[in-house]
Parts: C-alpha cells; sequence; structure tokens
C-alpha cells in the first residue's frame, strides 16, 4: 500500500506524504481486522497525511457511494468521520464529550506532538478519572515534527506515563492487546516518518510539506520501497 500511497500522492498534488506513511501500517490494522469500523465513532485528531485513511477506507470497500472524494481535512463528505480537525490538541477532548452519550467505541487517532497540548493533557485526565472505557486511542509516535525532532523541543515521554498515572491501560506496538475493559486504552505505536523511503526518513523537514512534483521523482521513490 505505501506505492499505492505515493502514486495516489503524486496524482492529488498531495503533501504531509511521510506522515501519511508513518501511521498507514497501524490504521490498515485498526480497520482490516475490524477493531474499528464506521459503526463506531472516528475521531481524527491527526488530520494530515490524509491520504492514509483514505487508501485503507477505499480497499474495504467505505467510500464505494461517494462520487467526488477531495483530500483534505474536515472530511465532510465521508459520513462516518464523525470529528477531524483542522489544527491538533482537540480530538481527545471531543471524544471524551461524546464518551458521555454513548457506549459505542470511540477511536481517537493523533500525532505524539498532540501530547504537547494543554487540551489534550486535559482530556487524558478527564477520561481517565471518569474510566470511560469506549475511548481508544492511537497515537503516531513517530518522533518528529516540521521543526525539528519531538524531543528537542517537548518531550512527551512524561506525558504518556500520565496515561498510566491517571488510569489508562497503555500498550505499545501491537495492537492485539486491544479489548473493551474498565478502563480507557492507549497504544504508542512507534513508527517511522516517511516509513520506506529513505530519502523522506534523511530529510524529514524537507518533505514535511514537499509534494512529489513529477513523474521522475515519483519513480525514483518506488524504487526505494522496492529495495527494503
Amino acid at each position: 500500500m505505501k506505492k499505492e500511497l505515493l502514486t495516489y500522492s503524486y496524482e492529488q498534488g498531495l503533501s504531509h506524504i511521510p506522515s501519511a506513511l508513518s501511521m498507514l501500517d497501524y490504521v490498515d490494522t485498526l480497520f482490516s481486522n475490524r477493531l474499528v469500523t464506521p459503526e463506531d465513532y472516528i475521531i481524527i485528531g491527526k488530520p494530515f497525511g490524509s491520504q492514509a485513511y483514505y487508501l485503507v477506507w477505499e480497499k474495504l470497500g467505505y467510500l464505494d457511494n461517494i462520487e467526488s472524494l477531495s483530500p483534505g481535512l474536515k472530511h465532510d463528505e465521508i459520513d462516518f468521520v464523525d470529528y477531524s480537525e483542522e489544527t491538533i490538541g482537540n480530538a481527545l477532548g471531543v471524544a471524551s464529550g461524546i464518551a458521555l452519550t454513548t457506549d459505542r467505541l470511540i477511536w481517537v487517532n493523533i500525532t505524539d506532538g498532540a501530547l504537547q497540548m494543554g487540551n489534550t493533557l486535559e482530556a487524558i485526565q478527564f477520561i481517565g478519572a471518569k474510566c470511560q472505557n469506549n475511548i481508544l486511542l492511537t497515537v503516531d509516535y513517530n518522533g518528529s515534527q516540521v521543526t525539528g525532532r519531538t524531543d528537542d523541543i517537548i518531550t512527551v515521554d512524561p506525558v504518556i506515563q500520565m496515561l498510566s498515572l491517571y488510569g489508562w491501560d497503555v500498550h505499545y506496538d501491537s495492537l492485539d492487546n486491544f479489548k473493551i475493559s474498565s478502563k480507557p486504552c492507549a497504544f504508542i505505536m512507534n513508527t517511522v516518518k516517511g516509513d520506506g523511503v529513505d530519502t523522506m526518513i534523511q530529510d524529514e523537514k524537507k518533505w514535511h510539506y514537499k509534494k512529489i512534483e513529477t513523474l521522475k521523482e515519483l519513480q525514483s521513490l518506488v524504487v526505494e520501497l522496492q529495495v527494503i
């Protein structure tokens, strides 16, 4: 699917390609194994790199009835996306509010940068204190932001520890352990920005917003994937 993601990004003129590659595998696992379905609440707190969501949902037939798909942030044409923010920091609070009204599963996907946000910290505390156990949080922990490495800006490791202190079940990498219990659940997904494409990995800052500009450039990136 990474080749498809590169091709789709080129054809649609999309940026944030490394961010999409970092979460593609676990988003695919969540939906392909039906850990999350369109019948659940879907809260997108990582709006950038949306082509990863689209490719997975298209593969599973979830977008078959959508005539025109406009890659972006709000996803208004996709009726099963309940909330998608245009910045970062509010998604977990929105999920907490929804959890007050329903027992249905609420999936929230955020980036590690969102753990630097005050709204996210408040939501972590509230969700844990109220034992909102129908919340499934995935964190794309790729360790990189547009201005540099996350640890060099504001490390988020203490916040990850805070999840446990506030009563969350915290897991790392493997989604196999997810099941509804008496606690909210967080999976810290250790990912790589630009996963599979060394050119993007080695020059994170340049590729954060960069688009694939020519067919020759696309072909070169695809060759990198095939070398792995």
